[in-house]
């Protein structure tokens, strides 16, 4: 696998990822525990910008793998 197509696979799998936590939402919401359902959407959350924030790093430091190729 080149550099290429290790960083095309990296984001095109974070873009599953954060897709499928949409999922995650109807269903959390469905919960009658309020602290519960509070904790799990704020960690959905997080992982959802922990995604987005592996996405930027491929963008920023992946173009600069490139020139070294």
């Amino acid at each position: 696998m080149t550099t290429e197509e290790a960083i095309e696979d990296i984001k095109n799998t974070c873009d599953e990822m954060s897709k499928s936590t949409l999922k995650l939402n109807p269903a959390i919401r469905s919960l009658e525990n309020e602290d519960l359902k509070n904790e799990l959407i704020q960690s959905v959350y997080k992982l959802t910008t922990d995604l987005e924030t592996i996405k930027k790093i491929l963008r920023k430091k992946g173009g600069e793998d490139k020139q070294l190729l």
